[in-house]
């Protein structure tokens, strides 16, 4: 499958055993293909440097530099339609949708409520697992 993380997915898979980790191991593992942007990545970065993580900078760029090593680098073209409910999530779709995804993977309600995009499917970890079943 043809898939976009969002940014809460890439931290809960990075701080915790679960659905997110599974669903990013497929990716690793060569079962999924995973498209970003830099915008994405930058995000990721910005969020992981958090205080309330605790994480060094050398371990979030690690953790960066092997999700960009994965990854299928979307070079968008045109600017984020205006969609979501939060502007900040619009990148997200328009990745999406520039990487011709089969799914956007993300905890985030103000995606979810979309449940689809342009033929794409939204859906939470567990719920993607579930369909590859």
């Amino acid at each position: 499958m043809k898939i976009v993380l969002d940014t809460n997915i890439f931290v809960s898979a990075y701080l915790h055993n679960g659905n997110p980790r599974k669903v990013y191991h497929r990716v690793v593992n060569g079962l999924d293909e995973l498209y970003i942007t830099d915008d994405i990545l930058m995000e990721l970065h910005k969020v992981l440097l958090r205080k309330k993580f605790d994480i060094g900078i050398n371990e979030v760029e690690d953790f960066v530099n092997i999700i960009e090593s994965y990854s299928i680098k979307v070079i968008c073209q045109n600017e984020p339609e205006n969609i979501s409910r939060d502007i900040d999530d619009n990148k997200i779709l328009q990745c999406g949708v520039e990487g011709n995804v089969d799914y956007i993977i993300t905890g985030d309600k103000d995606l979810l409520v979309l449940d689809n995009y342009k033929n794409i499917r939204i859906v939470n970890s567990s719920e993607y697992l579930n369909i590859l079943l």
